[in-house]
């Protein structure tokens, strides 16, 4: 008995191929296939309410329950079945994922557009407050930077006062000038870096007055400087020590030479000596002092060498003599300028 499916099959087959379809189908060779258009009309309308009626019943029925009852359609089916892969069906799957996920898309496309401006929105928020934070971190800490720089300047400014002592005493200590040279380096440093940022200061004006205030700094640290260098050089300038202290034993030779090295090396200190307003008159009398103790020295060796005791001890107090003189000198000076250093000082304010 056909079914409806081979019906169908056959109503869409051409007419020269209808036959060998029954054939196949295990019909009669010699069956007559009559088409009329009211034929082929109606047939073409109850397909259309069998297709439906056979999705519903497709759809009722378990996959693997037959709905036809021939034997051989039910075996062309099943070889069918087989023969074609189920992976045929996959795309359909998929597809179906697709559109659900598109109809999810759609279905919440009220709270997506809103959700992805609140974001951004929250975002661009997030990222201003962070550069805003961290802007003013760092203003704060330029900030304390220079109000650090200048609580250091002004602490170190406060120490031109010992150095200015300890540079005009007339002891001389080199271990302490030495520490008072190291210290102005410091202090020249520091105040150096605060007059550079001053520049980049909103809360400094930078008026006359700080600025006459800054070269007045650093025309005492200048000072206090050239001092020091010069009682460096000054205390290997006509230094005898025990030279001149004649005994018995004396070898007028090795005195000669002694004396001879005395006068080249102050010689060279002398003339690397730095100009200083307040030790113009002992640089000249240095000079005349140097001048004199070569003298002194040539005749102190002759003196010696013909055994005239008298006059190599006049020598000897001469040549003293010619550096108590300038020692004196130099302590008038360092009197002279400790004064006027001292008033530099006390001009100088205090760093803003």
């Amino acid at each position: 008995m056909m079914n409806i499916r081979d019906f169908i099959f056959i109503n869409k087959a051409k007419t020269v191929n209808k036959i060998r379809i029954l054939d196949i189908l295990g019909f009669e060779t010699n069956t007559n296939i009559l088409q009329s258009p009211e034929l082929i009309q109606k047939i073409n309308e109850n397909l259309v309410t069998i297709e439906i009626e056979n999705e519903e019943i497709l759809e009722t029925h378990e996959p693997n329950i037959p709905i036809y009852s021939n034997n051989k359609n039910v075996g062309i089916e099943e070889k069918f079945l087989e023969e074609t892969s189920t992976q045929t069906f996959e795309p359909i799957k998929f597809t179906s994922q697709i559109k659900k996920i598109w109809i999810d898309i759609e279905s919440r496309r009220q709270w997506v557009v809103p959700a992805t401006l609140i974001s951004v929105t929250i975002i661009l928020i997030i990222s201003a407050t962070s550069i805003f934070i961290n802007n003013r971190n760092n203003q704060i800490d330029i900030d304390n930077l220079y109000l650090s720089l200048t609580a250091d300047s002004n602490n170190l400014i406060i120490q031109l006062e010992d150095i200015i002592d300890i540079s005009t005493d007339t002891f001389y200590s080199k271990y302490d000038v030495s520490n008072s040279s190291a210290n102005l380096q410091l202090i020249e440093s520091t105040i150096m870096e605060y007059e550079r940022n001053l520049i980049n200061r909103n809360d400094i004006e930078n008026n006359s007055d700080l600025n006459d205030n800054l070269n007045n700094i650093f025309i005492l640290i200048n000072d206090l400087d050239k001092l020091i260098s010069y009682r460096i050089l000054l205390s290997e300038i006509l230094i005898y020590e025990d030279l001149l202290i004649l005994n018995e034993n004396l070898d007028v030779d090795l005195l000669s030479n002694k004396l001879s090295e005395i006068s080249a090396i102050s010689k060279l200190n002398y003339e690397q000596l730095p100009s200083i307003l307040e030790f113009n008159n002992h640089n000249s009398l240095l000079k005349e002092s140097l001048n004199s103790a070569e003298q002194l020295h040539g005749r102190l060796i002759a003196s010696l060498r013909n055994n005239e005791k008298s006059v190599s001890n006049a020598l000897l107090s001469a040549i003293s003599m010619n550096k108590e003189i300038e020692q004196d000198n130099f302590n008038e000076a360092l009197k002279l300028f400790k004064e006027n250093k001292s008033n530099l000082y006390r001009s100088i304010n205090k760093l803003p």
